[in-house]
Parts: C-alpha cells; structure tokens; sequence
C-alpha cells in the first residue's frame, strides 16, 4: 500500500466514526469564574451576559435573557432621552450620545446573539435559531416569542438545566 492511501474499508470506519458517533461534550453552564447570581439580584443577571460575552456554550434561563433585555432597553431609552435634551441645546452633544449609543450596540452584538443561542439551547433546539432575526419584520418578534418559551426540564443534549440548583 502506498503511503498517504488509505483502504476503502478504512474509509468507510472513518466515515461511520465521523458522522454517526454520539458528540462528547463537556457541559460547563457557566464560565469556572462565573458564578450563578442570586435568583432575586436582577442587576447580578442582567451583566451576567456580558460575562459570559462569546460563550456559545451550554444554556441560559429566562431571567438571565430577560433582565438583560431590560438592562439594554432602559440604556436605550434614557439614551434617546439624553439625545433628545441635549439637541434642545446643542446638536454637537446629541452627535455625542448617538456615537456612544452606536458604540454601546455594536459592542453588545456578541452577547446578545450568545444569550439568544442559549436560550435556544435550553429548549433543545439548534442555536441556528437566531437566524430567525434576520426575517424581516416579524424576525425580531419570533424570537422574542421564542425567548419566552420555558426550556427542558434537566438535562439536555446542550447541558444541565440551568435552574436546577435554583429551587
């Protein structure tokens, strides 16, 4: 046999391996320096996105996406308000605040998406969900519904239950 050649037989195992054998992950909900907040500390879960920004991994509850909904909207919001107060005076300071605004969204795009994708995954679902974003119009407001949904109950194939150490 030649170097670099592998048999058909070899082939057929590899591909059997690759496509059919159950996936082994480890399942850490959170980061090892990331500590579940107290079920009652809303600013504790409204951050804990931001920390664990790019993490893609395991499964989120609705009160971890939901106080950071409503951290982000009310950032907004004043936003707008302090925009709009500051044109009164000077459409130089409401320049300002729309760059910051810009920057603010653009620098939690990440988080949002990976917040999105563990929710999802805490309902079993595929975290290529989020792409429902992307419909026009409606998008936004399917996944919001989605958002709502309870996850599974225990584990699951993206990890643990988030809430089981909440009773």
């Amino acid at each position: 046999m030649e170097a670099g050649v592998i048999t058909a037989e070899d082939f057929e195992k590899a591909k059997q391996d690759l496509l059919f054998r159950p996936k082994q992950r480890s399942f850490t909900p959170l980061s090892p320096s990331t500590t579940k907040p107290d079920p009652d500390n809303e600013a504790a879960w409204a951050i804990l996105p931001l920390q664990r920004y790019a993490d893609f991994e395991g499964r989120s509850c609705r009160q971890e996406f939901w106080a950071y909904f409503m951290m982000q909207f009310l950032i907004v919001m004043v936003s707008f308000a302090l925009m709009g107060l500051s044109f009164i005076d000077s459409p130089f300071f409401s320049a300002i605040w729309m760059t910051l605004l810009v920057l603010a969204v653009a620098a939690t795009i990440v988080p949002n998406i990976a917040v999105q994708v563990r929710r999802f995954h805490d309902q079993d679902k595929s975290g290529w969900f989020v792409l429902l974003n992307l419909i026009p119009y409606l998008g936004w407001i399917i996944v919001l519904i989605f958002m709502m949904l309870e996850g599974t109950k225990g584990d699951n194939r993206f990890g643990p239950d988030p809430l089981e150490d909440q009773a």
